[in-house]
């Protein structure tokens, strides 16, 4: 039979990740040096690396993990000493050679307290080569008692030397239902808020718990961020065309002033010229229903192909901001587009 749901701090995760894999590596006693979690964004990679950090060390003799025993506890909150992470430092796109050795440093010493050391690399296909080679040098030779979990988007990246260490673990993406479904059984959101957070978040599972208001520490506010978002959006929309170029770099200072917003408000602008592409053929599968009159009004001052238009300069710039394009350069860019279309 397949695991309980996982519960940590971030709830239960769905049955759908690979957990039995992960159960089974734990129940038969072989923890491999390295594991490479593979998958799109967003699929739980990092909730599923606790989970078999919480397995590995936990202190029942039951089902583990038990979510009771000190252990679990402390690697739930994040306050376990022996259960490392490492990520792109801030602001930045890529894991550095002092970021490994820092960590090398760190797991030179004996663990404090775990049965089982986690070393869990985020987004480690984003390590430069000086850091891989650093890395691959503690894979050959790794401490007692630690394992690495290195969690990706591609493979390419990453020397075939470490590859070759790795036992890999794949993770699908998850269905916007089945985000929904989890968001009301899991932490008893109603449907309509459900709909729009999966909506938003599309397959991307950690967003969507962030969305949730989870993470609130960590996140801006999205109960406020989106309708003022929208709102501002359908007021640009259908302003005078001699007010809306104002309008539009009025916008783009104010996101890209708030850089840590900038993610979850472009799934909110992506939401929105979505719902103006279906609104036509399929009103009720629109993911921000509770704006229909508003985007009703606009459908009827805009063509279609105006806003098809519109979805192809959003993805334009999508891609713009993920290849580290200037923020502000390429808001002002897109809703400058938007005002001349």
């Amino acid at each position: 039979m397949p695991p309980a749901p996982f519960e940590t701090n971030q709830g239960a995760l769905p049955s759908s990740l690979p957990l039995s894999e992960l159960t089974y590596i734990v129940q038969t006693e072989r923890i491999p040096n390295a594991l490479l979690f593979y998958g799109p964004r967003g699929t739980g990679k990092k909730q599923a690396a606790l989970f078999f950090a919480q397995a590995c060390n936990c202190r029942s003799d039951n089902d583990r993990p038990c979510n009771i025993c000190v252990s679990c506890k402390k690697i739930s909150a994040g306050m376990h000493p022996d259960i490392i992470f490492i990520g792109p430092a801030e602001k930045k796109k890529i894991i550095t050679i002092s970021q490994i050795r820092e960590m090398g440093g760190i797991i030179a010493s004996r663990a404090n307290e775990a049965i089982f050391r986690m070393v869990c690399i985020l987004h480690a296909d984003q390590m430069n080569p000086q850091a891989q080679n650093a890395l691959l040098k503690m894979l050959e030779e790794p401490p007692e008692r630690t394992f690495f979990i290195l969690t990706v988007e591609q493979t390419p990246p990453l020397l075939p030397t470490i590859l070759s260490r790795c036992r890999r673990i794949d993770f699908l993406a998850l269905s916007q239902h089945e985000i929904k479904n989890f968001l009301c059984t899991q932490y008893g959101l109603d449907p309509d808020t459900a709909h729009i957070i999966s909506g938003t978040a599309g397959s991307d599972l950690e967003q969507a718990l962030r969305l949730s208001g989870l993470h609130k520490g960590d996140t801006p506010d999205w109960e406020k961020l989106r309708p003022w978002l929208i709102k501002e959006v359908c007021r640009f929309l259908t302003v005078p065309t001699d007010q809306s170029a104002f309008k539009s770099l009025d916008l783009s200072r104010l996101l890209s002033g708030r850089p840590e917003y900038i993610h979850d408000a472009m799934a909110v602008i992506r939401t929105v010229f979505r719902d103006f592409c279906i609104l036509k053929y399929m009103p009720d599968k629109i993911v921000n229903l509770d704006f229909l009159s508003a985007f009703k009004d606009i459908s009827i001052m805009h063509s279609y192909a105006r806003m098809l238009k519109w979805m192809t300069l959003f993805h334009e710039t999508e891609k713009r901001l993920e290849s580290n394009s200037g923020t502000r350069l390429t808001l002002d860019r897109f809703f400058l587009s938007l005002s001349l279309y």
